[in-house]
């Protein structure tokens, strides 16, 4: 690891702060949804294969949580074959793609047959484990994976798409099935140590709007999204929502929700001061560096850059927090992901002076 970059104590009160818009705290936060294992064990110089080596990056990175799911994923079209030397704190890198796989439920007889998670039997031990290694002021933001990601990509795209005019029933009951599964084990997460905000993952747009029209996710997927932003408030969690894309289209939606902060505010599908004009005063927003030129070609310069563009658009008054337009992947660079941590303690700190 690089002992010039300052380890900072941190504060998940910080970051609770900006997520339920009450106002600045000391400094602007980080916050990122994922980051690759290659990154990670770059940045510490040794492999990460615990959850404690997990929590060890997080804290040394500079972030006021860990990011954790429980252990266990829905057997999906185009996954591969897990490497068991890269399962650990609930990260999986998949090895071999099946790439003539087309559907795995595409009728009722596979809906029956297929091998549906089970809340009940759902190993959740990395993150009692995790509770037990934070660093002191530190939390675990959890959540689940999203369901309507879930749904077609069990079924395969072009079967879900036919399946909505064709198969309607059948498509009901996957909403259902994988709606009700991810509704139980999120109940179950929050009722667990040290868990300070929930993260629900689901790429619901492309750049130029939603990948379905928005009345299949009203009738399909906004119900249990309501349910969990209920489960949120009654346990006084905030509750932050990632997708990809242009959500202008649902954006009222997924407050009505109970959405208190999106992620990752996409530069080329959503102008995010259009975003804080309009939803500033509802929702926090996460993000907006950009992966690609930025990131992932650019140099550290225009990193810190475009951190201070963010910083001095989107930060005043709170509600913004710094982090990659997508997550940090393997193939960004080591040197911009410090330079974009290191460039938000540099121009974030409250009260703001850009």
């Amino acid at each position: 690891m690089d002992e010039g970059f300052v380890v900072l104590q941190p504060d998940f009160e910080r970051l609770r702060t900006v997520l339920l818009l009450e106002g600045e705290p000391d400094r602007v936060p980080n916050a990122e949804l994922h980051i690759d294992w290659q990154i990670k064990e770059a940045f510490l110089g040794h492999p990460i294969r615990s959850v404690k080596d997990d929590v060890e990056f997080w804290y040394r990175a500079g972030y006021d949580y860990i990011y954790l799911r429980a252990n266990y994923e829905y057997r999906m079209v185009g996954d591969g074959h897990a490497d068991q030397d890269r399962i650990y704190a609930g990260d999986m890198q998949l090895s071999k793609w099946d790439e003539d796989e087309a559907s795995l439920i595409s009728e009722w007889a596979e809906f029956e047959t297929y091998p549906w998670p089970d809340p009940e039997t759902i190993d959740y031990s990395n993150l009692v484990e995790c509770a037990e290694s934070l660093y002191p002021g530190m939390q675990i933001i959890s959540g689940v994976g999203g369901i309507f990601t879930r749904v077609w990509r069990v079924m395969g795209f072009d079967t879900f798409c036919y399946a909505l005019g064709d198969q309607s029933e059948l498509v009901e009951a996957m909403f259902r099935r994988v709606g009700e599964t991810q509704l139980a084990v999120f109940r179950r997460i929050v009722e667990m140590d040290q868990i300070g905000a929930m993260w629900y993952g689901d790429d619901l747009a492309y750049a130029s709007g939603t990948i379905v029209h928005p009345d299949i996710l009203r009738r399909h997927l906004f119900p249990y999204l309501e349910e969990m932003g209920a489960i949120c408030r009654e346990h006084d969690l905030p509750f932050v929502i990632h997708s990809d894309g242009d959500l202008r289209q649902i954006l009222p939606d997924l407050i009505a929700c109970g959405f208190n902060a999106i992620h990752p505010l996409e530069p080329k599908a959503m102008d995010s001061r259009e975003i804080k004009e309009s939803y500033g005063d509802r929702l926090c927003l996460l993000g907006n560096i950009e992966i690609g030129e930025i990131l992932t070609q650019g140099t550290p310069a225009d990193v810190e850059a475009d951190v201070m563009r963010r910083i001095r658009t989107l930060a005043p008054g709170g509600g913004y927090a710094v982090g990659s337009s997508n997550t940090v992947a393997h193939f960004v660079k080591l040197e911009n992901f410090k330079a974009m941590v290191s460039a938000t303690r540099k121009y974030g700190q409250y009260p703001l002076s850009l």
